[in-house]
């Protein structure tokens, strides 16, 4: 859905899933996508549905968002 971000690898390893509103499914993933341990793809689901509304990609990994795309940005989570 949307638009495809391009990650810094071919991977994905969540690093944390989260349930940030207590509703009892995922709506927040953190993963590393070229295997070195850090996060580089940040996905939200805002409005509880369980797809993801908000993709950003830190390519350089330096803390601030390289691209933020609507929906999964041709990264669904598993």
């Amino acid at each position: 859905m949307g638009e495809n971000v391009e990650t810094r690898g071919d991977e994905r390893t969540d690093l944390i899933v989260g349930d940030t509103n207590r509703d009892g499914k995922a709506d927040l993933w953190v993963s590393d996508t070229d295997g070195d341990g850090k996060a580089d793809l940040f996905q939200f689901d805002t409005d509880g549905d369980g797809k993801v509304d908000v993709t950003m990609v830190d390519l350089d990994q330096d803390g601030n968002p390289d691209e933020v795309v609507s929906g999964d940005g041709g990264h669904a989570p598993n």
